[in-house]
């Protein structure tokens, strides 16, 4: 759910303050391309807010830290290496999915409303 917030915010931010004026005054193109661009960096926001969080329950699950609490596991590990370590990769393949994602959700629903457009004929 996160990732869609993002996503509709940054959509908003784009058309507010890069792309002025009116959404369909440009081609579709370019509003695939906002609409890409809008989900790798909802998609970046969202590695980087969940990263710790997923370093910390991979570091719950190794036979060294069995039994130990959080806290432990972050005081011996330092919250900056669980926040930074593996950062990069993560941005690029979540950033990645979630553009891609929703470029293709968006291409497929906006697709699925022309052909509902289209008039039927028969053969």
């Amino acid at each position: 759910m996160a990732k869609f917030f993002f996503f509709e915010k940054i959509v908003q931010l784009f058309y507010t303050h890069v792309f002025t004026e009116p959404k369909n005054t440009y081609s579709k193109p370019t509003q695939l391309s906002i609409t890409f661009g809008s989900g790798y960096l909802a998609g970046v926001v969202c590695a980087i807010v969940s990263h710790p969080a997923d370093s910390l329950v991979s570091q719950l699950g190794k036979p060294q830290n069995k039994g130990k609490s959080l806290g432990a596991i972050v005081n011996e590990v330092g919250f900056g290496n669980l926040a930074t370590k593996g950062l990069g990769t993560r941005v690029v393949m979540i950033g990645t999915l979630t553009g891609m994602f929703i470029f293709n959700l968006s291409n497929a629903i906006a697709d699925g409303f022309l052909m509902c457009r289209l008039p039927m004929v028969d053969l």
